[in-house]
């Protein structure tokens, strides 16, 4: 997708692939066309030739035609267009747009629209669409998403560079659903973080009270850098990394191997995690950093990550909880329009 990195005036031009019904005529089509095979139903008054139907980026250029000029997608629409991290959402939620305060919101089917709490935003442009700028956005996340959840999109956005904590923090309403959730993921977040497992094992070692360095870079005797590793607990030899399913590619495993003896011969001791791991063996992954630090096994290190990710979608638990959460907007989802057969 193309960066949303700049502000500009978009309107999307009336085209024959979307077609609202006071429109027809102008476009040489009548109220039978547009209920027949060509065309689908996207909400009351609303068509769209039914080949496109199945592109998200095309029926949201559709859709926005009955939002506001001034109105942006949102919520988890506007974090998928930005490429964020997310949890497994449910299937079927609305699509989210907000729209300034005193603003009419339209009703549309499938189409959940928010009025911006008392704040005004310049929304942020793409291919044709706009999003809600990613502080904003990040807020309204934190309604919902638990805090590693929350961690994870906010690092995505850091790395993308569509915002700063900084400006996270001062987006933020003191009396907001979640905005302590947002503060303290705020806390935990890094912009270096390359993939949503490598936050995640971050995570767990700053919760457990372990100081690490993201992306850190191994040198060799003459100052070069040899390696880059995931993390390192500070202080220590200890490279503790993510190892996702393409560390196991063949030409990924044979790279992996001369790395290790690389850092080996460097004196550096690389750790590899998998998911499974990280997740279900913690009390290991915990005794292994107190061993690169030298200290006694203290179980207690573990309590804030056992009950953040008990409460994560991480974890069926939390998985399920957050879906009991979205269901609020049950009301929103897509209700299914049935093809008209051929004539």
């Amino acid at each position: 997708m193309p960066e949303l990195g700049h502000h500009a005036t978009v309107t999307i031009e009336a085209t024959t692939d979307a077609v609202l019904l006071r429109e027809a005529a102008a476009h040489g089509l009548t109220r039978s066309m547009l209920r027949g095979a060509s065309w689908s139903p996207v909400s009351r008054g609303l068509y769209q030739r039914y080949e496109l139907a199945g592109q998200e980026l095309q029926r949201l250029r559709t859709i926005g035609r009955v939002l506001p000029a001034t109105a942006a997608w949102s919520h988890y629409t506007g974090a998928r267009l930005m490429s964020l991290w997310l949890p497994p959402l449910p299937a079927g939620l609305p699509r989210f747009a907000t729209v300034l305060p005193a603003t009419t919101r339209p009703e549309c089917d499938g189409l959940y629209v928010a009025r911006s709490r008392a704040r005004w935003f310049e929304p942020v442009y793409g291919p044709g669409v706009a999003t809600l700028p990613a502080p904003l956005l990040l807020g309204q996340l934190a309604e919902d998403l638990a805090l590693i959840d929350l961690v994870v999109a906010i690092d995505r956005a850091l790395h993308q560079g569509w915002c700063t904590p900084q400006q996270i923090s001062d987006a933020a309403m003191p009396y907001q659903r979640g905005v302590g959730r947002l503060r303290g993921g705020l806390a935990l977040c890094d912009g270096r973080s390359e993939s949503a497992y490598e936050t995640v094992l971050r995570a767990f070692h700053r919760m457990c009270g372990f100081s690490v360095t993201p992306q850190y870079k191994v040198q060799d005797s003459q100052g070069r850098v040899v390696a880059r590793s995931d993390l390192r607990i500070d202080g220590t030899t200890r490279l503790p990394e993510y190892d996702g399913g393409e560390h196991r590619r063949r030409d990924r495993h044979h790279d992996d191997l001369r790395r290790e003896k690389t850092l080996a011969r460097l004196g550096m001791d690389r750790y590899g995690y998998t998911a499974d791991e990280i997740l279900l063996t913690s009390d290991r992954l915990l005794r292994d950093a107190e061993e690169a630090c030298g200290l006694s096994h203290e179980p207690r290190r573990l309590r804030r990550w056992l009950v953040e990710a008990r409460r994560s979608s991480l974890l069926p638990e939390g998985w399920r909880l957050l879906h009991e959460r979205l269901r609020r907007f049950d009301n929103c989802r897509t209700r299914p329009h049935p093809r008209p057969e051929p004539r």
